[in-house]
């Protein structure tokens, strides 16, 4: 199973690369599929940040799930600046838009895994009242 590190970003890379991220994303955008591609997160991070995610596919009818996220492509609007010349992005790789938000949402609902606030037991829950034996 493949592992990474909440801590640890090249770890989550490696795991789900950014061609990976591209071509699930642009999948997704096909509005004819009755999949969807994405990344299910199999466990919560350990005491060290170790939690284990996979790639994984899903079916347009099931029922959403925390543990499955979906990458869309996002489209960037390119302005005529110095930064964005041409030298400029030869000299560093460039990652496809919306991918560093999308591990970002990767180590967030992995470290949710598992809790479900709205299922959770409030202070007046009748099952915590009275005696306790």
């Amino acid at each position: 199973m493949p592992t990474a590190n909440i801590q640890h970003r090249k770890t989550l890379e490696e795991v789900y690369p950014p061609d990976a991220f591209a071509s699930d994303a642009a999948f997704n955008g096909q509005v004819t599929n009755e999949i969807i591609l994405g990344v299910r997160i199999l466990s919560a991070p350990n005491a060290e940040g170790d939690f284990i995610f996979e790639r994984s596919r899903q079916h347009v009818a099931e029922v959403a799930i925390p543990r499955f996220l979906v990458p869309h492509r996002r489209e960037e609007i390119l302005t005529n600046t110095e930064e964005n010349s041409l030298a400029i992005g030869a000299a560093r790789p460039r990652l496809p838009a919306g991918y560093a938000e999308f591990l970002d949402d990767i180590v967030a609902a992995a470290q949710q895994f598992g809790f479900d606030p709205e299922k959770s037991p409030g202070r007046d829950e009748p099952r915590l009242q009275g005696l306790r034996q």
